[in-house]
């Protein structure tokens, strides 16, 4: 009867320290301030028949209870300072077999993205060289970015987060994508071989794989994006690529412009201007230009009368010529 009361004594300790954050904390620091450093490493003695605990850093005995509350405390900060509170992970739409599992979801602009920090690790360790960014390029729209390297490069994950999926995508090849806090992912593409495997942990600046030329790739390098939602956004909007390793902002708007491929070009660095409130959001996207498809029938006139433009105004806009051509699926500027 006695060890069933212990037990549950026990148990009902742990649970009440995991449940309640804040008489979790009040305790905790009031040991702090009794025991000063926290300890490492606790061992079980016997002293006079009796079981006891001994910090060996301290040479100082302490109860059973202070031994549980200063060894979780220890787990916790530990995991805290690796970055790995999976309890700010967000499982909406988790699926370990789709690079994608929000595919057909339609997300409005302005969107908020949040981060609970301020820098991040360069994925891969040499200098940072790009080779091919967000945007219009010859092959059509690119949603990453590419960073050069070397076949078995360590490839790192840029955030702490949780692997959500691990496998061979077409066009991508090797790939692994990270979720981070608050819906944000991270995708790494071409790789040669991949280090984890879904619903690992990892940390921050962890290797979570190693460079590659796998896919759909034309020379070795890293493919990287950044999602939310399953939307593409483009990742020289969130992460400074400058050499400080920070984030653009803990908390930043997406307008429709830092989305599309289309208003960027892969061969040119674009220029970024954060916007860090809904109201900057909305303004920036009511400023952005506005495209038309081409479709089969379609004339300028029409085009025009659709938009309520003068002809000379479209043409304008698209350094094109009253009698040019149109194609079908050519896109127009209309604003």
């Amino acid at each position: 009867m006695l060890l069933q009361k212990k037990c549950f004594r026990f148990f009902g300790l742990i649970a009440f320290l995991f449940t309640s954050s804040f008489c979790f904390g009040q305790m905790a620091d009031s040991l702090v301030a009794k025991k000063g450093k926290l300890p490492t490493d606790i061992e079980k003695v016997k002293v006079d028949g009796q079981l006891a605990y001994r910090n060996k850093a301290t040479n100082q005995f302490c109860s059973q209870l202070e031994c549980m509350i200063l060894t979780a405390l220890e787990m916790k900060e530990a995991l805290e300072e690796k970055g790995l509170r999976e309890a700010t992970f967000s499982y909406t739409n988790w699926e370990n077999d789709r690079v994608n599992p929000y595919y057909g979801q339609q997300l409005p602009t302005p969107f908020k993205i949040t981060f609970d920090q301020s820098t991040f690790t360069h994925p891969i360790e040499d200098k940072v060289v790009v080779t091919s960014r967000f945007g219009r390029r010859r092959r059509g729209p690119h949603k990453g970015i590419d960073l050069d390297l070397v076949t078995g490069d360590s490839v790192r994950s840029v955030l702490p987060g949780k692997v959500r999926f691990v496998g061979y995508s077409r066009g991508h090849g090797k790939t692994v994508v990270v979720r981070h806090a608050n819906e944000v992912e991270t995708l790494y593409a071409h790789l040669s071989a991949q280090n984890v495997k879904a619903n690992d942990i990892v940390s921050e600046g962890q290797v979570i794989g190693l460079g590659g030329n796998t896919g759909n790739s034309r020379g070795s390098h890293l493919h990287l994006e950044v999602r939310y939602k399953g939307v593409c956004i483009h990742p020289e909007y969130v992460f400074n690529f400058d050499g400080s390793q920070t984030l653009r902002g803990e908390e930043l708007w997406v307008s429709n412009a830092w989305k599309s491929p289309r208003f960027h070009s892969a061969y040119r660095k674009s220029e970024v201007n954060t916007l860090l409130t809904q109201k900057e959001a909305i303004a920036a996207e009511n400023a952005e230009p506005r495209y038309y498809r081409v479709r089969s029938g379609d004339t300028l006139s029409h085009i025009a009368q659709r938009y309520n433009l003068g002809i000379r105004e479209i043409c304008s806009l698209n350094a094109i010529s009253i009698n040019s051509i149109l194609r079908i699926g050519q896109v127009l500027k209309v604003r």
